[in-house]
């Protein structure tokens, strides 16, 4: 992948974070968590391909934790790919089941998207958007 398709990704994972916020604002819990989900796997998407031109295409989302963590080798992507990983491991109860997330658990998700897309934020380039 050329290094400035990133940017594409990048919008499309800050697109996704404001509409996380906005259904935490209006209690929308579920839509809140998967929005907070999706924004943290393009904003995984986007970091890979800056500083390597590649992203995951694997079915599991788990993989695209282990490209991170095996390509970009400091301390501080293993401590953030916890988040990602922490917002994988509930994509299924999120995505594919009728069970509704309590306020606490679609805010403790959030988290853990809003940390880990700061993150990915400090290490890219300013965009304006």
């Amino acid at each position: 992948m050329r290094k400035d398709e990133y940017l594409n990704y990048l919008r499309k994972a800050k697109e996704l974070e404001s509409i996380m916020q906005t259904a935490l604002l209006k209690s929308n819990w579920d839509a809140a968590a998967l929005n907070a989900l999706h924004a943290a796997i393009l904003a995984n998407d986007a970091l890979l391909i800056f500083f390597h031109g590649i992203k995951s295409n694997s079915q599991k989302h788990d993989d695209a934790v282990k490209l991170l963590t095996y390509l970009m080798k400091s301390s501080d992507a293993q401590k953030y790919s916890r988040h990602l990983r922490k917002l994988i491991n509930e994509k299924s109860v999120v995505s594919y089941t009728g069970k509704l997330l309590s306020p606490g658990r679609s805010k403790e998700l959030c988290t853990h998207a809003q940390r880990f897309i700061t993150w990915v934020n400090s290490l890219l380039p300013e965009t304006g958007f």
